[in-house]
């Protein structure tokens, strides 16, 4: 007997084709809808005006140079703010936590003795610029901060630029580099004010300088919590020139008419560097090379050392060929 055999449908199968495709499409639609719908409902609800209160940390910093904060008497302030949803969301991804006041840039106000004040209208304004919303719109909780000063210290010291210069080729100061102050006003405790004596810049190292330029450079300032220095930074002004070997032959003269000698040789070169713009001021005649004879026994040496004795300023690296000279004594 033929076993008849069995045969089992998948729900695609059973359903139909078009019956699937038509439930997948009405899914598909209804989920649309409600991504349009929750879309607009969110719009709606942002464009909505509400009011938020923060409450933050307050650092005061940044007083007169001639003057330290002690104390903080307000640490803490609450902030209000009323605007719309869209720019409440995006403030509170920005976490104002903390409200840092540069003291200096408001009207301080004294109260007694070292205590003093600001008002905090100024900082509403302040904070609705920076907002981009009306000053209506901002609160604090307290209208004044109030703080503890005290009066530092003056004195001007020495700037001592730490400055590396690696010149290319040929290239070199045509003077000393000039600082621009050379003394800055430091502010601090007397203690440590008659201690100090100069202070420095952060390092900063020029490479392949082959042309004049004028250098900022910021004050090492590592005490800034009591110490503070105006100004905080300072120039260098560099004047740089191409330099070249030139070199000159010039006799031996004898410095003292007591004793007659004959140097051998009779003649000297000068080896020397020069700036481009003043090769062509040079001439032998600025030059003069002696023997030396301090604390020299003449009969028991056979030769003098030779020193330069004129040269003109503008001239370096200046060397002797020979740096000693035969003699004899004439009678």
């Amino acid at each position: 007997m033929e076993k008849k055999s069995k045969k089992y449908y998948t729900s695609k199968k059973f359903l139909g084709k078009k019956n699937v495709e038509k439930h997948r499409s009405d899914y598909v639609v209804f989920i649309t809808f409600l991504i349009i719908s929750a879309s607009f409902w969110i719009l709606i609800n942002l464009s909505k005006e509400y009011s938020l209160s923060y409450n933050m940390n307050v650092y005061m910093q940044s007083p007169p140079l001639d003057k330290i904060i002690t104390n903080q008497v307000d640490s803490t302030i609450t902030f209000h703010i009323k605007a719309q949803g869209f720019f409440l969301l995006k403030l509170n991804f920005m976490k104002p936590e903390e409200l840092i006041v540069n003291v200096n840039n408001y009207t301080i106000h004294k109260s007694d003795g070292n205590r003093y004040y600001i008002s905090t209208q100024p900082l509403k304004d302040d904070i609705a610029k920076l907002l981009d919303i009306s000053t209506s719109n901002i609160g604090f909780s307290k209208s004044t901060l109030s703080f503890y000063m005290e009066n530092l210290y003056k004195k001007k010291v020495k700037v001592v630029p730490r400055l590396t210069l690696n010149f290319a080729e040929f290239y070199n100061l045509y003077k000393p580099y000039e600082v621009i102050p050379e003394k800055v006003e430091v502010f601090g405790p007397k203690e440590v004010l008659d201690t100090l004596e100069k202070v420095f810049t952060v390092p900063v190292v020029l490479n392949d300088v082959k042309a004049s330029m004028e250098v900022s450079i910021k004050i090492d300032n590592k005490k800034k919590s009591f110490i503070r220095v105006n100004p905080d930074k300072i120039k260098v002004i560099l004047d740089v020139t191409r330099f070249t070997q030139s070199s000159v032959v010039i006799p031996v003269t004898n410095p003292d008419k007591n004793i007659q000698l004959q140097t051998f040789p009779s003649k000297v070169k000068i080896y020397y560097d020069v700036a481009l713009k003043d090769f062509d001021k040079i001439n032998a005649s600025d030059f003069t090379v002696v023997p030396e004879f301090d604390n020299v026994d003449l009969p028991k040496v056979e030769k003098l050392y030779l020193k330069i004795v004129k040269k003109p300023d503008f001239v370096r690296n200046v060397r002797l060929e020979p740096a000693r000279v035969e003699f004899i004594i004439l009678k």
